[in-house]
């Protein structure tokens, strides 16, 4: 039994700050059950990085998306029970090499989950394979696996807010989806997640 309330899909904030570079002013979801995930941009904690952070250029996000669907998303429980080649078949560009263009080697992806920011999880991402640079599909994944693993240890946490608990009966995995990825300091990429409890 958990001791916390679970959330309607009617109380999530439709308000992501990283939502801009992949959604619309006044962007909504074809589907009324999903709504964003507020998070937190990552900020340096030395005062010297904080400082340099704001005139910091950012690099062009990455959409993901069901082919047909623009700026929807797509769900991660998909991205995990299926091999890169079945993914090809329901990812939008999934052979792109999204990153080849910047010049980077590899990054490091930072989850930022409203209440649970004292979980620590900053994990690189090479982007080369030794095929060459990795394609949109393969990112999704990599992605895909690291809130599977977020999730996991975050769940044997205490939360400091109650509206995201992960939990069963709240918010877990399943209902994760993948939007974007967005550059939000030097090497630093968070995705945009939304939350889908259909």
């Amino acid at each position: 039994m958990s001791i916390h309330v679970p959330v309607l899909s009617s109380q999530y904030s439709t308000y992501s700050s990283l939502s801009g570079a992949v959604s619309q002013p006044g962007h909504t979801f074809q589907s009324t059950f999903r709504r964003w995930l507020p998070q937190t941009a990552y900020v340096p904690v030395s005062k010297w990085r904080n400082a340099t952070a704001a005139s910091n250029l950012h690099l062009a996000p990455v959409a993901f998306d069901v082919i047909g669907y623009s700026k929807q998303g797509i769900m991660m429980r998909d991205l995990s029970t299926r091999n890169i080649s079945a993914i090809g078949q329901l990812l939008a560009g999934a052979n792109d090499a999204v990153m080849a263009s910047t010049g980077l080697k590899q990054i490091t992806l930072r989850i930022m989950w409203p209440g649970y920011t004292h979980v620590d999880w900053s994990r690189v991402i090479d982007l080369i394979a030794p095929t060459g640079p990795i394609t949109r599909a393969q990112l999704a994944l990599l992605i895909a696996q690291n809130f599977a693993r977020f999730m996991e240890i975050a769940r044997t946490q205490s939360p400091t807010a109650a509206e995201y608990v992960i939990a069963p009966g709240a918010i877990q995995y399943e209902h994760l989806v993948l939007v974007g990825l967005h550059n939000v300091f030097e090497d630093v990429w968070q995705a945009d997640i939304a939350i889908d409890r259909r």
